[in-house]
């Protein structure tokens, strides 16, 4: 599995999407209805488990669509 794969594999449970192929870069909090701040750290804490990263806090902050989160983990050496 890809580290892309994993990373929407993630995404999808946290945020209880059922369907992958609903992932689009642009879509955040407003557009997910299970994003919430509770779910947002649940997200971090999979994310650094899953690719053994500790995030600083301003990054997890500026996390605001799927594609943020992209670019986020790209700057932590994470290639996707």
């Amino acid at each position: 599995m890809s580290n892309l794969e994993k990373l929407n594999k993630i995404i999808c449970e946290v945020f209880e999407i059922r369907d992958m192929e609903t992932l689009s870069d642009e879509l955040g909090p407003d557009d997910i209805e299970a994003w919430d701040s509770m779910a947002h750290v649940e997200l971090v804490t999979q994310l650094e488990e899953e690719f053994e990263i500790a995030m600083e806090v301003i990054d997890v902050s500026r996390m605001y669509t799927i594609g943020d989160i992209k670019k986020i983990m790209v700057k932590y050496g994470v290639e996707l």
